[in-house]
């Protein structure tokens, strides 16, 4: 063979090599990256953002306070009520907080099973005035919104369930008078959304069910999601953590009708997540926590799974950034 033609087989394989060569991707800029652990001492059940500030549900920590612009943190294991007597937390499962009324609600599962009402206007010193008292035994979930202009004078309304029992009332910014819509059903409920028209009701193995916020009635349910443990709900698609089939993404544009429209199994129980402008995070236990775009909803697509946190539980998304909070590590919190 010629000296001038083996030139010529070299560099056609040279070039074939180079063109099945993998190319270097971009860098993806949609991921996060860690900005900040916060060691806590507790069990993480239930966190919520509002505005700058975080409150967590430590169980026996008692209350976790975070805030976004001064990554000031607190923890609370004792309050002061209002005729300055100390109340202790000794359990508490379940925390809402209104940003715009400055109140936080606090569920105590020792003894009596209540949900304390605090001042949140001096955030180094919250202030229990009033409690929800009765039908709060094993509360699952709760939800407090601020509303304005209602008609009978209430600043705020609150959705809770118990196991099996939903209940729906507004509060006055004094004193509780009670609820007003009660569903009760015959679901093993772990968790609630609401907009201004239905509540969205995590059925755990049955499915997702939907009633109507008028008359408490059922509007529709959808079975074939897995074990919904969270639902989260923005315009017209509700994101589920479906325990060991990960996440689940339904189409609720036609009410009466729900169908499933995407999903992403994740190693791990999905038990809790949060939707924020086109993402979700998603915590599935010892698989982590899962970071997607969701805004091609029939195709969520993985942008990053975050392992350094360890056993994940709960999360949230605050300020664009998102926070998980962990079993033993305590809280990481991520930046773009």
């Amino acid at each position: 063979m010629s000296r001038p033609l083996l030139l010529s087989l070299l560099l056609a394989l040279l070039l074939i090599v180079a063109g099945c060569a993998k190319r270097p991707t971009e860098p993806n800029k949609d991921r996060l990256s860690l900005e900040s652990q916060i060691p806590f001492v507790g069990y993480p059940y239930h966190l919520v953002v509002g505005g700058d500030w975080l409150y967590g549900a430590l169980d026996q920590g008692g209350v976790a306070q975070y805030n976004a612009n001064d990554h000031r943190f607190n923890m609370y294991n004792q309050l002061v009520a209002e005729d300055g007597s100390e109340v202790v937390l000794y359990r508490i499962r379940k925390v809402g907080y209104v940003p715009e009324r400055e109140m936080v609600f606090i569920n105590e599962v020792r003894g009596t099973d209540q949900v304390y009402i605090a001042k949140a206007n001096d955030p180094d010193s919250l202030r229990i005035f009033d409690a929800i008292t009765g039908e709060t035994q094993d509360i699952q979930d709760i939800i407090c919104r601020n509303l304005e202009n209602d008609p009978d004078g209430n600043i705020l309304e609150v959705l809770y369930c118990t196991i099996a029992t939903i209940k729906y009332g507004r509060f006055n910014g004094s004193l509780w008078l009670g609820s007003e819509l009660t569903i009760n059903t015959e679901l093993s409920i772990a968790s609630l959304d609401m907009d201004d028209q239905y509540i969205y009701v995590a059925g755990q193995q049955a499915g997702l069910f939907i009633y109507s916020r008028t008359d408490g009635k059922l509007i529709s349910n959808i079975n074939t999601v897995g074990d919904v443990q969270k639902v989260v709900v923005a315009g017209d698609k509700a994101y589920i953590a479906a325990k060991h089939n990960g996440l689940k993404i339904v189409d609720l544009s036609d009410i009466e009708h729900p169908f499933e429209l995407g999903s992403y199994e994740t190693t791990g129980y999905a038990t809790d997540l949060a939707y924020h402008n086109g993402k979700v995070i998603l915590a599935s236990g010892s698989g982590g926590a899962y970071y997607f775009d969701v805004s091609t909803p029939h195709r969520p697509k993985l942008i990053q799974r975050m392992v350094e946190p360890g056993y994940a539980l709960n999360v949230a998304f605050m300020q664009g950034k998102a926070v998980i909070a962990t079993r033993s590590n305590g809280l990481f919190i991520y930046k773009k």
